[in-house]
């Protein structure tokens, strides 16, 4: 572990965050809300500040930055949430709308919003330009504990106490999906790629979700104690998980294997884990409120220099300490070595040079994994000379029966030998069989085969069904692969076939061209694709799904082109995943800077403007309640500009509201921030689709 160490610095007080920022600087909270910037190359401390903000004793997620470092967002005790310009070192302002503390918060940088988590169990979103509360989200039924947006801005997801995840659509206010899984309190998520969530939770649990379709994709092997931070690299390949006895493993995000359960462990819990592009750093800030820089892949260098003066068993030494550095470039170098003296040694073994096969593979046996293959072949190839003499005197059963059981003896030129014998002789049968040749002459050329399990079927159905065998290159010679899928399906001794097996390549190959196809947007051509794929009944779902995908997306183009934006946001809404188009994310990144630009006018509570601005969207129902939600906001700005001393007024103001809106929870809560006691005997609500905006006044005064 202490090999990784780059550097490492102590503060006094626990780490509370810690963010890599656009500029290549990593940002650095701790307990006592003082703010630190470090810089990579080189690591140093190179600026920062302290706040006279009480300190901050949350478990989760206390602070945040964006990530131009404009903005830093510090939960404080007993006063909610203060917003600082970070640069200037400026207060901007505070806000409490919580019952209780503020346990998580998250900046978006697409939006610009803020998220805060509260004991209450409320998510309410913030204007980071503004200051002023846009809305406030579904609320849990416990602590909010996690809180992360997606890279496009327009999701949110939000863990608790209550297990649950909930993910919702914060472009319209509208599509929320709730995950359900976690079997104890969810400690902390973050979105990745490919539409996918992880979660941890207070028992170790570990869950890759897939937020679409709110389905889990996969758990994780667990940790032994209760996850406490999380982080991927860049790429979202690896992701590196915490608990709280101070132990981070490594996870592949491909196959979401576990790679390695003890990466690095220290003697103190983890608070925060950073992965830093600039120099592949992996920052780590514990609970003592130590900050280790850790480099994983800077012995890339060292392992690529040994490689290069020969020092084979020096490089592998140096691979197997970090398992990350397997991953690299620079070890599949390595890997090219390996094979190549693997290959040699088999030779080696063969002529029954064992020593020599041994050195040659002795700078590899340093790593665990190699040296338990090499184990394995040179004790397979102790019986090599029996497997050989089987081989020679036709004795095919045992000669198989022996590579099975050692099956190093399958890497032998003997055993492709015998495999090309079987090959060779089984083709003359099968057009003997064709050609009605004579039983005694098939028999003769596959007879030394019998016994061997994998060949024994394909034989039987030579000497024994022959007519099944001949409908089946009936059917190849016609290409009527739907017609010979089904033939496999009944009698899966086809499958065993050499003609099968091409079938099946051609088959994958359309598949992969139709993918790639789809993937590059010519979706007409992929409908032609999967009109062929579809004949291969093991292929048709996959096919039927890429038609319907195809045929889907060519429906978006066209309601795109001719502005039928409406159709284009309905059908975003049934089918999520066409957020990934380019011209659904032109269209959501109009609408995320028309809001910039609402909000403007939601500060000043000029809701004429607001009218104006977002009138081609009113026709949409998706961005209704959205756009409801800034009238709201524009109006209670109004009430706010009414003199305290002019009470009648005051009043009669949010009587008016009311009248409009109901008792929501957006005026409910201005009274609370504001002391104002206004009981409601009928706590009515107004349906949002019967508001018309036409007739919303200018003025609510």
């Amino acid at each position: 572990m202490s090999k990784m160490i780059a550097k490492r610095f102590q503060l006094q007080h626990p780490v509370t965050m810690i963010k890599t920022l656009k500029n290549g600087r990593v940002a650095v909270v701790d307990q006592a809300n003082s703010v630190r910037f470090f810089t990579v190359d080189p690591i140093e401390l190179k600026d920062g500040f302290k706040t006279s903000l009480p300190q901050n004793e949350l478990i989760f997620q206390g602070a945040d930055f964006s990530s131009d470092g404009k903005y830093a967002a510090l939960s404080v005790k007993k006063m909610g949430v203060a917003v600082f310009n970070a640069p200037k070192k400026e207060l901007l302002y505070r806000f409490k709308r919580h019952e209780g503390e503020v346990e998580a918060l998250k900046i978006c940088d697409r939006t610009g919003y803020l998220a805060t988590g509260g004991q209450d169990g409320r998510t309410l979103l913030w204007s980071l330009r503004t200051g002023r509360m846009i809305t406030t989200l579904t609320p849990h039924r416990d602590f909010v504990t996690s809180i992360d947006f997606s890279l496009n801005g327009r999701w949110i997801a939000t863990g608790s106490y209550d297990r649950r995840i909930f993910v919702t659509d914060i472009s319209s206010l509208g599509r929320q999906t709730t995950l359900v899984g976690h079997r104890s309190a969810v400690t902390t998520l973050k979105f990745i790629s490919e539409h996918r969530i992880v979660s941890a939770d207070k028992d170790g649990e570990i869950i890759v979700w897939d937020y679409w379709s709110s389905k889990v994709i996969k758990r994780l092997k667990k940790m032994i104690h209760t996850v406490t931070a999380l982080t991927t690299t860049p790429d979202d390949r690896f992701l590196f998980t915490a608990d709280k006895f101070g132990l981070i493993s490594i996870y592949d995000l491909t196959t979401y294997e576990l790679i390695e359960s003890r990466f690095l462990q220290y003697a103190k819990p983890v608070k925060k884990l950073c992965y830093v592009q600039e120099g592949d750093y992996l920052v780590v800030g514990l609970e003592t409120g130590e900050i280790i820089f850790n480099a994983p892949l800077h012995a890339r260098k060292e392992m690529e220099s040994l490689i290069a003066i020969g020092d084979l068993e020096g490089a592998s030494k140096i691979a197997e300490e970090n398992v990350l550095l397997r991953y690299t470039e620079s070890y599949e170098k390595l890997e090219h070595f390996w094979n190549d003296a693997f290959e040699t040694a088999i030779k080696l073994l063969e002529e029954g040079k064992k020593e020599r096969a041994k050195s040659l593979l002795r700078p590899f046996f340093v790593e665990r994994n190699k040296r338990l293959m090499i184990q394995q072949l040179l004790n397979d190839y102790s019986d090599f000379e029996k497997f050989k003499t089987a081989v020679l005197r036709k004795r095919y059963p045992i000669a198989y029966s022996l590579a099975s059981r050692h099956t190093m003896l399958q890497h032998s030129r003997v055993y492709m030998m015998m495999e090309n014998i079987w090959k060779k002789c089984f083709t003359m049968a099968k057009k003997l069989v064709l050609q009605n040749g004579r039983q005694d002459k098939v028999y003769g050329l596959i007879k030394n085969f019998r016994g061997v399990p994998n060949k024994s079927v394909l034989i039987h159905m030579l000497l024994n069904e022959k007519d099944r065998y001949k409908l089946f290159m009936k059917l190849v010679v016609k290409k009527d692969f739907q017609a010979i899928t089904e033939l496999a399906k009944r009698y899966p001794t086809i499958k065993g076939l050499e003609e099968y097996k091409r079938i099946e390549k051609i088959a994958q190959a359309l598949m992969q061209k139709a993918e790639m196809e789809f993937e590059e947007g010519h979706y007409d051509e992929t409908m032609k694709l999967a009109t062929k794929l579809a004949l291969f009944s093991d292929y048709k779902d996959k096919a039927d799904e890429l038609q319907e995908m195809a045929e889907l997306y060519i429906r978006v183009k066209e309601s795109f082109a001719q502005k039928r934006y409406k159709e284009v946001y309905a059908m975003l809404e049934k089918y999520p995943f066409l957020e990934e188009m380019e011209m659904v994310k032109k269209l959501e990144y109009t609408w995320q800077m028309t809001l910039r630009r609402a909000e403007g006018f939601v500060v000043k509570g000029d809701t004429k403007g607001l009218k104006k601005l977002l009138k081609p969207f009113m026709i949409l129902p998706q961005k209704r309640q959205l756009i409801v939600t800034l009238f709201k906001h524009a109006y209670l700005q109004q009430i706010e500009s009414i003199e305290p001393s002019n009470q009648q007024l005051l009043l009669q103001a949010i009587d008016r509201y009311v009248v409009l809106f109901g008792v929501d929870e957006a005026i409910a809560l201005w009274l609370e921030e504001h002391h104002i006691k206004r009981h409601y005997q009928n706590r009515r609500t107004v349906d949002i689709e019967m508001i018309d905006f036409k007739s919303l006044p200018r003025s609510i005064l």
